[in-house]
């Protein structure tokens, strides 16, 4: 299966191509693959300085980035501790825009570290496993950092529909698994990782996705609606410049991503 939900963030933008590329995790990936990556930097891959993997730990399938090493591309695991995939206890049925609001407000840290070592490796690529929540989510704090329009960040955030049902069969996840697939004794719904959900492989955290879908609204798609949640939850908490740099994100890295994406 190629690369999924792969696209140069630049795309339908006044940005400049061949800085920031976001995609779903790689699965068996190939020459073909790295191909249409070096596409995207404009015909090479020496051009790519950094793979940010935002998946934790039990979502990795070894090292799925192999055949960037040959060209001096740096992958950085940072799905570590403090990330959204440690997220629990959410409160009953909420829907996707809250969930990303409440992971803007408890894991704001964890968005600032993330940027700014993305502000630090440009040119680079950002994933998690689907290229969906995480990825979607720093990516829209990316561009309200350099001042795209939000409508723009809404289409790029949707852009990712398209791929789900192919991210959902390379995950191995299904949105209509009947609820007696969760056994009795499963992880209880709190106690789960909750973003990452929808984009682990993890067969502790698989097996109660029917339940994870039933509670919340969207987990399986990407709606406009959602993102929107989210970017107005940052409107009214000054904006990604004001909220991520009182969290460690420096001024030096906000000018090194606008003069990188901008130019």
């Amino acid at each position: 299966m190629p690369l999924l939900n792969l696209r140069d963030v630049a795309e339908g933008t006044p940005l400049r191509t061949g800085m920031l590329l976001r995609s779903a995790q790689p699965h068996r990936l190939t020459t073909a693959d790295t191909d249409r990556l070096a596409d995207l930097l404009g015909g090479s891959l020496e051009g790519l300085r950094l793979v940010a993997d935002l998946r934790s730990e039990a979502e990795r399938a070894g090292d799925d980035w192999t055949l960037l090493a040959d060209h001096g591309v740096r992958v950085t695991r940072l799905g570590t501790s403090g990330s959204p995939a440690d997220l629990s206890a959410l409160p009953p049925g909420i829907d996707l825009g809250d969930l990303y609001v409440l992971m803007l407000d408890h894991r704001t840290a964890w968005f600032a570290s993330v940027v700014a070592e993305i502000a630090d490796g440009l040119p680079a690529l950002v994933h998690c496993a689907a290229g969906k929540d995480r990825t979607g989510l720093v990516v829209a704090l990316i561009l309200d950092l350099v001042g795209v329009e939000h409508e723009v960040i809404v289409r790029d955030y949707a852009a990712t529909a398209t791929h789900l049902p192919q991210i959902i069969t390379m995950l191995g996840l299904t949105a209509s698994s009947p609820a007696e697939a969760v056994p009795t004794g499963a992880v209880p719904l709190g106690a789960v990782p909750a973003e990452a959900v929808l984009m682990t492989t993890a067969p502790s955290t698989a097996r109660a996705v029917p339940a994870m879908v039933g509670a919340i609204s969207g987990l399986l798609d990407a709606p406009e609606a959602a993102i929107r949640t989210f970017l107005a939850a940052l409107d009214a908490r000054g904006g990604a410049e004001r909220l991520l740099t009182a969290h460690g994100l420096t001024v030096g890295h906000v000018q090194r991503l606008r003069a990188a994406l901008v130019g």
